[in-house]
Order: C-alpha cells, then structure tokens, then sequence
C-alpha cells in the first residue's frame, strides 16, 4: 500500500470516528431535496455517506487521482451501496457535467490545492439554483499556525515551504493572480474577504458555516447557497 493509499483510507476510518460529522451534513442539508450530491476532491468518498446512506440521494465523486477513484469504490463497495455511487478521475477546474446538476456540491480542503477561480466557477456552474455548496478551506491562520511551529521546532525546510505557501496565497489576494508552478496553480490560503468577491460574481452566497469537530477558526466549513442560475453567471 502507498503513503497516499494510507492516507486516504486513515481518513475514511477517521469519518466514521466522528459520527458528528455525518449529523453535522444532515443539519447543512435539512429541508432541502436532495437527490444528487457531488464531491470534488472526494479521496475515498466518505462524506458521501449521510446524502446517499440516509437520505437516498445518488452520490458522485472526483478526484485527480486514480488511485484515490479506485478506493472510493472499493469502500462504498464494503458499504452495499455501490450502485447509488460514482467516482471519476477529473479536476476540480473542468468538471465532466451538465449545468445545474446537483443540489448538493462539496469541496473539502481540495481548493488550497487547485486553480480557485476555475475550480469555484465550475462547482457555480454544476449546483443548480438554491443548491448548497460546502466548502472546507485553509485559512492564512492555518498556515501561520504551522510555520510558526515548524520555526519552534527549527525545521527550516518545512518552515521554508509553508512561507513559500503564505507567500503565493499573498500574491493571489493582491492582484487576482494564483501563482503557478509550471502548469500547476501552487498552493495557496483563502479568507472570506477574498471569496465573497468571487462569489458575488458567481452568484453564491455565504449563508453559515457547519459547526463540528472539523471546523474552526484555521479551517472553517462555509455553507453557500446559490442565489443565480447558470445563465446568469459571468466569468471570472
């Protein structure tokens, strides 16, 4: 097995030690129909299990990885419910479906890691109008947190990438730009204040944040709602 293998299923076994965390998605859902729910970024797929085990919704999950597409099929698999799931290897900047698809869209620290503009317009483009978006972010708190920790413990290599890192989300916020490397957007924080720019024009709106285990100051879960159709919608 992998490192990556071993993560990705240290994670699944960590949802199910954190059953506040399935009750958590059902409170951020209540009220709402919901018949399909997208992951992007799913790793193994878990927080797929309240929509498709509880309240029946068709589930589909993405990931840039093929290895992490393999296991989240094999768990849900485990699970019985393999027939009410999908899993394709895709980037959250070019999702492979229709507009106004799902009712629910979840992305779960994958945005750090990938173009946001493109990432955020797209998961804009495939929830349909008054659908929710759960997003999980990292925070310049987060990273502030780690660097200084990393100083404490004088791990300059480790120190030098998470500067690196504040660096880059630092130039993003000051001119709209993600830094790249090569091809690839590098890694960079996220704020409210930069988010609802974007969102105001993607026709989202901040509408909470879900209150669990997971949650806090450094990495907070936003709930979003969709207030626009996708025609509505202008490009980044």
């Amino acid at each position: 097995m992998s490192e990556y293998s071993g993560y990705i299923l240290a994670e699944w076994e960590n949802y199910h030690a954190h059953p506040e965390r399935f009750q958590a998605s059902l409170r951020a859902a209540a009220g709402r129909e919901v018949s399909r729910v997208l992951d992007v970024g799913c790793g193994a797929g878990q927080e797929l299990l309240p929509f498709v085990q509880r309240l029946g919704a068709r589930g589909v999950g993405v990931d840039v990885s093929p290895e992490a597409v393999e296991i989240a099929r094999s768990q849900f698999a485990k699970e019985g419910c393999d027939g009410r799931v999908e899993f394709y290897c895709s980037p959250a900047e070019t999702l492979p479906f229709t507009n106004n698809t799902f009712e629910v869209v979840m992305c779960r620290l994958a945005l750090p890691y990938v173009g946001n503009a493109q990432a955020l317009s797209e998961m804009a483009r495939v929830l349909r109008p008054g659908g929710l978006l759960i997003l999980k972010i990292h925070h310049l708190r987060y990273y502030s947190r780690r660097l200084w920790a990393a100083l404490r413990r004088a791990e300059i290599r480790n120190a030098a990438s998470i500067a690196r890192i504040i660096i880059s989300g630092t130039v993003y916020h000051l001119t709209g730009r993600q830094p790249t490397r090569g091809l690839k957007p590098r890694e960079v924080f996220q704020t409210r204040w930069k988010l609802n720019r974007m969102f105001a024009r993607l026709g989202l709106d901040v509408r909470g944040e879900l209150q669990n285990s997971d949650s806090n100051a450094r990495t907070p879960v936003l709930l979003i709602e969709k207030v626009t159709s996708a025609g509505m919608l202008r490009s980044l």
